[in-house]
């Protein structure tokens, strides 16, 4: 598969929600977190979609959500010191969530965004909730470059990013792009390892550019 040479990378707008729902939903169909939380494969199937769109549409108004201009892949991002799912945001997020899905996974994804929360750093940082490509599509660079323009803002601004990695493979993308593993958090019910990564924005970047 050829990489992702000219692929452009905009902040996403309200229209573009079904297309980030949809990047995302087939992008974490069969990731480990998603299918310990929602654990029957045809409701992650039918749930997924309206799950993330509740996220994306709680993430838009913060400047942080970013699409690829072909529709291949998305990234939902939070600015430092911002929490979109808190507050009247983050009721209506619970209440979407509580309609896409069962009781039990509902209360599953519950339970990772709170164990996420719970060991979230103190030091400000911009914040990767989601981010994915089309699963015919990856392997082509394009989670690269939605990396990188997040990244280079971050340089710019001289800002920290935190994020989990859900497999060992993103967590290798993600140590390429300058993230240090922090630690790890097990999900109960021999559930997934994910890992918390940190990265220090690099600010030599402000001058190569």
């Amino acid at each position: 598969m050829p990489l992702a040479t000219t692929t452009e990378i905009r902040t996403a707008r309200t229209e573009d929600v079904p297309v980030i729902a949809d990047i995302l939903a087939r992008a974490f169909q069969d990731d480990p977190v998603f299918t310990w939380s929602i654990q029957d494969p045809q409701e992650r199937r039918a749930g997924l979609p309206a799950l993330f769109a509740a996220f994306a549409e709680a993430y838009l108004p913060h400047d942080h959500t970013y699409l690829t201009d072909d529709g291949l892949g998305a990234a939902l991002w939070a600015p430092p010191g911002v929490d979109p799912l808190e507050g009247e945001p983050g009721a209506t997020f619970a209440e979407r969530c509580a309609q896409a899905l069962s009781p039990e996974a509902a209360a599953r994804c519950f339970a990772v965004g709170e164990l996420f929360q719970g060991h979230h750093p103190t030091t400000p940082n911009v914040y990767l909730q989601l981010i994915g490509v089309l699963p015919e599509r990856q392997g082509a660079g394009h989670g690269s470059r939605l990396l990188r323009h997040a990244l280079a803002e971050c340089d710019d601004a001289a800002t920290p990013a935190y994020l989990e990695a859900s497999t060992p493979a993103n967590r290798r993308l993600y140590t390429r792009h300058g993230f240090e593993t922090i630690g790890d958090l097990t999900l109960p019910e021999d559930g997934p390892t994910v890992w918390p990564m940190w990265r220090e924005p690099d600010v030599r970047e402000r001058y190569r550019r």
